[in-house]
Order: C-alpha cells, then sequence, then structure tokens
C-alpha cells in the first residue's frame, strides 16, 4: 500500500536519510523508533509530499508521488490523514472550525453533513460539546486528540502520527494509544507512528522499524525487539546511556578528556 524504495535526503553536509526502503502493509500500525534528530519525522513528510527526497521513490496505492503531477498528488493526499508533533491547531480558529477545516475547503458535503460528522469525529476521540472551545483553553491531551479528530474527519485511508505521546502525562499518553488501537480496529486504517516511547510502541505496534544514522537497523514484531542482541537496539529500546549510541554526556564527557 505504501512503498518507501531507498531515499535519501540531505540538508546542507548533513545526510539524513541514507538510503531507507520500507514497506507498510495494508491494516498494519508500523511504529518507526529511533533517537531525537534522527530524521522519524523527516521520513513521515517525505511519505506525505511535503518534503521531496532527493533520490529514490515513494509510491502510495501505486502513486510515484517523488515523481507525478501536483493533482494527482494533491488526489493521494486526500486518502492520507496526519497528526503533528504539536497539533498544529488554527489558534485563530475554534475547536470546530479546526477540525472541519478539510471539509470545508476539500469536499462538497453540505453545512449539515460537515456538522455532524465534525461532531462524530470528536465523539470518537472522547471530547464533546466542545466545538465552541478556542484551542489556547484546551489542555495538551485535549489539543492531541482535536488534531485526531481532524484527521480522521475526512475519513482517510491512512494516519501518520509524530510522536502522538509527546509532552502528556502516563495516562493520557495511554489515552492516546487506545484511542489509536480503536481507530485501526472501527475505521479499518493503516497507520505509521513516528516515536520514541517504547510504552506506546510496544502496544499499539504490529511491526517495529528503528531507524539510526539515515538507515533502518531493525524491522520485526514487538516481541522480537524486545529480546533483539542488536546493541544499538538494545540500547534504546532499554533507555541505557552506556552503549554504541553516543549521548550529549558521552561527548561531553568526551570532550573533556581532550
Amino acid at each position: 500500500m505504501i512503498k518507501v524504495d531507498n531515499i535519501y535526503k540531505q540538508f546542507g553536509v548533513k545526510t539524513v536519510l541514507n538510503g531507507v526502503s520500507l514497506d507498510v502493509r495494508s491494516g498494519e500500525t508500523l511504529v518507526i523508533i529511533g533517537s531525537s534528530g534522527v530524521g522519524k519525522s523527516i521520513l513521515l513528510k517525505n511519505i506525505i509530499g511535503l518534503v521531496k527526497p532527493d533520490s529514490g521513490f515513494i509510491e502510495v496505492d501505486g502513486v510515484n508521488i517523488t515523481n507525478c503531477s501536483l493533482e494527482e498528488l494533491h488526489e493521494t493526499r486526500k486518502k492520507i490523514g496526519y497528526v503533528f508533533q504539536e497539533s498544529a491547531l488554527f489558534d485563530s480558529l475554534n475547536i470546530f472550525e479546526n477540525v472541519s477545516f478539510g471539509l470545508k475547503n476539500l469536499t462538497s458535503l453540505s453545512k449539515n453533513e460537515i456538522k455532524q460528522r465534525t461532531k462524530q469525529c470528536l465523539a470518537m476521540v472522547g471530547l464533546e460539546n466542545v466545538e465552541h472551545l478556542n484551542p489556547s483553553g484546551l489542555s495538551g491531551g485535549m489539543k492531541k486528540r482535536v488534531g485526531l479528530a481532524r484527521a480522521i474527519a475526512y475519513q482517510p485511508e491512512y494516519i501518520l502520527y509524530d510522536e502522538p505521546t509527546t509532552g502528556l502525562d502516563p495516562i493520557m499518553s495511554d489515552v492516546i494509544n487506545d484511542l489509536i488501537i480503536n481507530l485501526k480496529k472501527y475505521l479499518h486504517v493503516t497507520s505509521i507512528v513516528v516515536t520514541h516511547d517504547m510504552n506506546s510502541a510496544y502496544k499499539i505496534a504490529d511491526r517495529i522499524m528503528m531507524l539510526y544514522s539515515g538507515n533502518i537497523i531493525f524491522n520485526g514484531t514487538p516481541d522480537e525487539i524486545r529480546n533483539t542482541k542488536n546493541k544499538y537496539v538494545k540500547q534504546f529500546v532499554e533507555g541505557s546511556s552506556q552503549g554504541p549510541i553516543h549521548t550529549d554526556r558521552t561527548f561531553e564527557m568526551e570532550r573533556k578528556k581532550i
């Protein structure tokens, strides 16, 4: 359904994606883990066409979005819901206007149909009677759920999540995890979730990949990653400062030794 084939992306002298290839199977939840700054979000933005790779290609339902017309890209994007890391709500619009934004601008639905679908999507994420509120009046967890309601309002086939639990307390993080699972169950969506939250990854994933140094270094089930012998993957999933992945502290200690 989604195919990423040998993509490279460089910013200045820094190579972020160094020949990344992956397939996303229909109906699965694929979780991509990795340290901050390794290119997880850039990979998502390549998949939706917000960023174009320097080489390689990406196909969504057989459409090569790296080499297609703007019209084809626009039509393909209609199949994809995107949940931004910081929710990316419009501060000048209330919650109803935020969730219904795409419906008003990209569909021919009537005002009543838009109203009903918007309320339905908010109810699906556990938010009712908040349509009149502004984003500034919401907690971080509520903003995340509004962003999710907006992503599903267009009834996408795919949902891309960029760090959906970042900045949330453990209970609200688990609420978001349950929402991701339920959306897969009831809407039958295919999902790609970028995260560094291993509790979330273990709970929601059918399959987990790890991105490191511009490449996919692990591809397997949650059980397989728990028992991995790969020293890079093991260090990350255990959250240890000791191992081959250098931390800022490690670099500082080495600098002081010189």
